[in-house]
């Protein structure tokens, strides 16, 4: 089983991030022992060049910059640094390392209080992991986070006992997470879309509120029409995404992980529009659902969601053999509740 350590270096790894900036300290040392050949280290005198290099080198490649600060001290020393970070909007995933967890309450030297609340308002995002078994996930978000748009510094405190812990079964979601930050969805994207749906045996589309909110509910219906996808809305629902008389609607997913499997475990291919993939409630341990591609979470803290992307290019187009004909007409762009548009042939709009 992998240590916290290897596997936030294997994600790291995998999105490139293979150069890091810092001036680290004795709570930094345990994630940089045995440091692998394959990443390189530039250390600073001062924790503002740290971030300057860092914001520097993320301007010029466009992709994140990984920083290595002391606690709170040095996350202090960069704070002049980062607020040209966060007006640069350039995105950094700056880290400090905090004192061993069990002992935070009581405050020993070095402890890092209110981490969280340290590098505000100078970053998009700032956490302190839960657990030590959240901070992989944490990294991931951390980079999503900082390269949505707009882009900007994020920041996480790691107690420094968290890096040699073991990592629970479930990593290689996490590791293989793809996010997109596009408003609109691009030809490409809508391509690989199709291509998804076509090839899936058993698809399936699920809504959340934000379809609502943002007057969806006809786009929504024709492409479970044209696509011939079951529709789930997704759980603790907040609005109606689509009318429940349709025929193509299975009820509302319920907020638990195990339950929730259960419910999707005949499905090859989940796509979730306007809602986090998910938000739980009741606790039930099980796994979650597998890889992940996002496409501009507007809720990254409850797992990513499809919600800011424009995704009604795809709406209008057929999945191979979809028997999804109930004698609808197309009017003005949009299907009726009890049917689909069968004839309606269109490019992305």
């Amino acid at each position: 089983m992998a240590t916290v350590r290897e596997a936030v270096y294997q994600l790291l790894r995998q999105h490139g991030l293979t150069t890091i900036f810092g001036n680290p300290g004795s709570n930094e040392l345990p994630f940089l022992a045995d440091f692998p050949s394959d990443f390189r280290y530039f250390l600073a005198l001062h924790e503002g060049v740290a971030i300057g290099m860092a914001d520097g080198y993320a301007q010029a490649t466009g992709t994140p910059a990984l920083v290595n600060l002391h606690a709170a001290a040095g996350t202090g020393n960069a704070m002049g640094s980062l607020a040209n970070a966060q007006a640069s909007h350039s995105p950094l995933i700056v880290t400090a390392g905090q004192q061993v967890r069990s002992t935070v309450g009581v405050e020993p030297l070095l402890t890092n209080v209110d981490a969280g609340q340290l590098p505000r308002p100078l970053v998009k995002w700032s956490y302190e992991p839960a657990s030590a078994q959240d901070v992989p996930r944490a990294f991931a978000q951390a980079l999503s986070t900082a390269m949505l748009p707009p882009r900007g510094p994020v920041y996480l405190s790691i107690p420094y006992d968290d890096w040699t812990a073991s990592v629970p079964e479930g990593l290689e979601v996490i590791l293989a997470r793809k996010v997109s930050g596009e408003s609109a969805l691009p030809d490409a994207v809508i391509a690989t879309l199709l291509r998804r749906l076509a090839s899936a045996r058993s698809p399936l589309l699920v809504l959340g509120a934000e379809v609502d909110a943002a007057a969806g509910q006809g786009d929504a219906v024709l492409l479970a029409e044209k696509q011939n996808l079951p529709v789930w809305i997704a759980p603790s629902p907040g609005r109606c995404p689509v009318p429940t008389e349709h025929p193509n609607f299975r009820g509302v997913l319920t907020a638990g992980v195990a339950s929730l499997a259960r419910e999707l475990h005949e499905h090859d291919l989940v796509l979730v529009i306007g809602a986090p993939v998910f938000r739980y409630h009741q606790f039930e341990p099980g796994q979650f659902l597998g890889r992940r591609d996002d496409i501009a979470p507007s809720d990254i803290g409850a797992g990513g969601s499809c919600a800011s992307a424009d995704w009604r290019g795809v709406r209008c187009r057929h999945r191979p053999n979809a028997a999804s004909d109930r004698g609808a007409e197309c009017k003005n762009g949009a299907a009726s509740s009890k049917g689909s548009c069968k004839d309606r042939v269109c490019s992305r709009e």
